[in-house]
């Protein structure tokens, strides 16, 4: 369990009738029809995924009470979150509801919500101490200019990281494989469309290894985000941690539901201090050996599930494998 203590920078937020995207509408009469059929996934598990369409995935997420959790993405990758009773789902189905209450921050990022207090990606930030009040993790605004930048670029890899995950259904997988099980490309290349590079991820023949004649003509087209001041092109610092308890586990793709330590204390990756790889090899530290580059260093900035981007320094190495584990 990790010691101290937190709080939230929310942005106020204030309520706001929105009308029903039809696609959502459409997505709820299926949802509907689902809970007549008495179908399992709508009827008897709870989850947050089960449930999901081309833009709206979600589940029962309190079967006690009939409670239904769902997000909307919208073309603009902003999303739209909803919690729904059974019986508001009936009612969206049949018409009688175009419209509902969501809470919107007050720089309208975009995003809807649906209580005051849910934490925006985009706008709030998070800050903690541990027992005796001194910074344990540092918010990009307290961070001195060094590290500022490498704050900015890791949290558009994390922002990317949730994209993906919001319309895969899962996180990307430390690498795609052949099929003998080869590794052939990065976690950093599959992200690329979430990165708007979608010019680069064009670029690359993901049939061949990330070290094929065709696809090292790419290495010299590295997105800005895996750039570091502290290794030369193609090299770059951006990495995850693989293993059987992090995120990036090799046996299958993770998904939300498994992060049962909280997404606001799950790291999704790190700007290294001296490891670095090759930007589109699927290769990445292990916990021991980030654990060795941060005793190293005493710091490492980090990007977490749930997007914030923090700097993590005098902690115990036993405290940040709790933070890599889900």
């Amino acid at each position: 369990m990790l010691l101290g203590w937190s709080f939230r920078m929310r942005q106020p937020k204030h309520s706001v009738s929105v009308e029903l995207p039809e696609a959502f509408a459409e997505f709820m009469r299926d949802v509907h029809q689902r809970i007549e059929d008495g179908d399992e996934a709508a009827t008897s598990i709870e989850s947050d995924d089960l449930l999901q369409c081309e833009c709206v995935y979600g589940g029962l997420i309190d079967i006690a009470n009939w409670q239904y959790g769902f997000r909307y993405f919208r073309t603009d990758n902003r999303t739209w979150d909803f919690i729904l009773r059974a019986d508001e789902i009936s009612s969206i189905a049949n018409g009688s509801t175009t419209h509902l209450t969501l809470w919107q921050c007050e720089k309208e990022c975009g995003c809807f919500y649906a209580s005051a207090d849910s934490y925006c990606v985009h706008c709030d930030s998070i800050h903690q101490f541990d027992e005796h009040k001194s910074p344990l993790r540092l918010h990009e605004s307290d961070a001195d200019d060094s590290i500022r930048p490498e704050m900015a670029n890791l949290r558009k890899v994390g922002l990317a990281i949730l994209d993906y995950h919001h319309n895969h259904g899962c996180f990307p997988p430390h690498a795609n494989v052949d099929a003998s099980g080869k590794p052939l490309h990065s976690w950093r290349s599959l992200i690329l469309p979430f990165l708007d590079e979608d010019g680069v991820f064009n670029m690359i023949d993901f049939d061949q290894p990330w070290d094929s004649d065709a696809n090292k003509k790419v290495w010299d087209h590295q997105p800005s985000v895996y750039v570091s001041a502290d290794c030369d092109p193609p090299r770059t610092q951006v990495v995850a941690v693989v293993g059987s308890k992090t995120i990036w586990t090799t046996s299958h793709r993770r998904r939300w539901t498994e992060i049962t330590s909280g997404t606001s204390f799950t790291i999704a990756a790190v700007w290294a201090n001296k490891l670095n790889t090759n930007w589109m090899e699927p290769a990445d530290p292990d916990v021991d050996e980030l654990a060795s580059d941060f005793v190293d260093h005493g710091k490492m900035v980090s990007v977490f599930v749930d997007g914030h981007v923090e700097t993590i320094r005098d902690v115990s190495v036993e405290r940040l494998r709790e933070l890599l584990f889900i």
